[in-house]
């Protein structure tokens, strides 16, 4: 039997995040990629995992810097585009036929002299899939400066405009430590709406480990898995991807073993739902962007009590009727306001968007133990269940070769099925779950509806008071500055409470980013311009 090659690639070329087809190929009508965000610490392995996913895929142009010792090569956001079919591989001697029935400690030490890494038939009816992958700087960097890479990252992200994946990548040589964990609460904040989707590789897990910790009566992949429970106190109901990111190529068993976990990758990738990022991610701020928002909010407390004392002066020279013109078209100005918030809020959370609510994953691998020392021709079946905080919308499935999900039963927020597998067939197969904005967040639209309703109505009953107040027209003039220094005080206060909010915009990060990465004390002149960026009215304020 000839041995079947894998599928060819036709490649690109990556500028940024434009891609740019070899020969000039048209594409307007190319299908819409799935968009795959690698993230992880310095020297674990995520540009090796992306170069892996392009031998994989047969990329001609799979040129990936990758970095050594303690030095990270990736030192920006890089957009790295594939094309290709989705295929498992098994292991074939040198005659064709399948390899199987043969003890791991056999498997590891076939040379290419042995057998061959051989491709199945592509699955889904052999589409091409096309990916982007979004390789980005490691954190721990050998320059520092964590915080500055972590909103350089999300920053990025933001322009990409959606996310299919987020995959975590964490050598298995690499322990859950206090790096980790600032790193994982870190992107649990920043973008809540994939993390439950959250998607953990662990790299460098080679046929060599497996077979050593069998043969010491360890699971290592279980054990890893806790470890990370462990170290995240959360529901172990993410997907562990274990995978040689760069195997020997003249060991066959290690190419299988490494091409299977990257068809794993990539299928579950492609099954999920894109999650438009736009405006749904927020940057955290480190303590070098506190010290910075402290002198924005000096000058701006400063502005507002300058403007405070000229406002006393000129209601101490109205009269009381006029005064409580004034006072009355403050409130109503500050309800508007607040309706105007309560407005936005509602409308950011009140939409059908897409959220992930977890996913549950079953993996486990039919061995010859399982044979020999269980008894079993196969795994049979997992019953799987998921229980919701709120109702689920949408469950997207994968099934490993041999599997599939059956008896399907989703109410409200339960959801049940049974994953089953063929004869002598490892189970493997995922459930991710979705709901809408709307459904997640019942409770605060209806707090918000409630609020924005209260605002309006007071603001309609401050409005009533004022035409019953009428005016002569007596002391217009000081009337009209009264009124303009109170906008103004207000104008500065609404300006102080975003600033001093523990995070902001990812959008506003590449106009911010010089006021917080710098070392030095910012001027006047830096802070009006800061200011600028959040409130320009109130930034002319400031100049005087």
């Amino acid at each position: 039997m000839a041995l079947t090659p894998p599928p060819v690639y036709t490649p690109t070329t990556t500028m940024g995040s434009q891609k740019v087809p070899v020969g000039g190929q048209n594409t307007r009508d190319a299908p819409k990629p799935v968009n795959i965000l690698i993230l992880g610490e310095t020297q674990n392995g995520k540009s090796t995992l992306i170069k892996q996913l392009g031998v994989y895929s047969k990329k001609r142009d799979n040129d990936i810097g990758i970095g050594n010792g303690n030095l990270s090569c990736t030192t920006e956001v890089g957009i790295y585009s594939l094309a290709t079919k989705l295929r498992t591989y098994y292991l074939a001697d040198r005659s064709g036929r399948k390899i199987k029935d043969t003890k791991l400690s056999d498997l590891v030490d076939y040379t290419d002299d042995d057998a061959a890494a051989v491709a199945n038939v592509p699955e889904h009816d052999g589409k091409v899939f096309h990916f982007d992958l979004i390789d980005t700087p490691g954190l721990d960097d050998s320059d520092g400066n964590d915080m500055e890479i972590m909103a350089n990252i999300i920053g990025r992200v933001s322009e990409v405009g959606y996310l299919n994946a987020l995959v975590y990548v964490r050598s298995v040589d690499k322990p859950f430590g206090e790096s980790f964990n600032r790193f994982y609460e870190y992107l649990g904040r920043c973008m809540p709406m994939l993390f439950n989707g959250l998607i953990v590789a662990h790299t460098r897990y080679t046929v060599d480990r497996e077979d050593e910790a069998q043969s010491a009566g360890r699971d290592f992949k279980k054990d890893r898995r806790e470890a990370f429970r462990r170290a995240t106190r959360c529901r172990d109901d993410l997907t562990h991807i274990f995978m040689d990111n760069d195997p020997d190529p003249d060991m066959p068993f290690e190419v299988v073993q490494s091409y299977n976990a990257c068809q794993t990758l990539l299928d579950l990738a492609r099954s999920q739902r894109s999650i438009d990022v736009a405006n749904n991610i927020r940057l955290l701020k480190a303590p070098n962007m506190i010290n910075m928002d402290t002198h924005v909010i000096l000058a701006l407390t400063r502005q507002s009590t300058h403007l405070k004392v000229r406002l006393a002066s000129e209601l101490a020279a109205a009269s009381k009727a006029k005064t409580q013109v004034l006072r009355t078209k403050r409130e109503i100005a500050r309800l508007r306001a607040r309706a105007e918030e309560h407005a936005a809020e509602l409308a950011q959370l009140d939409t059908d968007e897409e959220i992930v609510l977890g996913r549950k994953t079953v993996a486990e691998d039919y061995t010859l133990g399982t044979f020999f020392l269980e008894a079993q021709l196969w795994l049979d079946k997992r019953d799987v269940s998921y229980d919701s905080d709120c109702t689920i919308s949408r469950v997207v499935k994968t099934t490993g070769t041999g599997c599939r999900w059956r008896d399907e039963d989703t109410r409200g927020t339960a959801w049940r099925a049974t994953l089953s597998s063929m004869i002598f067939r490892s189970i493997s197969g995922s459930a991710t779950f979705y709901t809408s904005s709307r459904l997640k967040h019942q409770s605060e639209i209806a707090q918000l509806r409630g609020r924005l309703r209260d605002a309006n109505d007071a603001a309609a009953h401050h409005e009533d008071m004022l035409s019953e107040f009428g005016a002569d027209g007596e002391g217009e003039d000081m009337v009209g500055l009264a009124e303009r220094l109170q906008n103004d005080v207000d104008r500065c206060d609404r300006t102080m409470e975003r600033v001093q909010r523990n995070t902001f915009d990812a959008c506003l990060w590449p106009t911010l980013r010089r006021f917080y990465m710098s070392r030095t004390q910012p001027s006047r002149a830096d802070v009006v311009d800061f200011v600028q960026v959040y409130d320009p009215e109130t930034a002319t304020l400031m100049v005087f």
